[in-house]
């Protein structure tokens, strides 16, 4: 996956699995935000956690993209 830093513009061309070590954070970060937004909306949707997390990383590129309070950014998922 290619990440871009929104700042300095920087390229990343990590593995996933080195995506889901280093951005381990700015991921939880990003599924908290999406957690509050998602039980603000519509809370009967969702059983437990569990289909939660499976949709928001269903969705990872856009939910991490606007959810992390981060300086980079998913450019494009290989």
């Amino acid at each position: 996956m290619i990440l871009r830093n929104k700042l300095t513009k920087e390229k990343l061309d990590i593995p996933y699995s080195e995506f889901r070590k280093k951005f381990a954070k700015d991921i939880q970060d990003a599924f908290e935000s999406y957690r509050k937004t998602q039980l603000n909306k519509y809370s009967y949707n969702f059983k437990d956690d569990n289909s939660m997390e499976f949709n928001f990383y269903f969705e990872l590129y856009w939910n991490f993209n606007h959810h992390a309070c981060s300086d980079w950014y998913i450019e494009k998922f290989n």
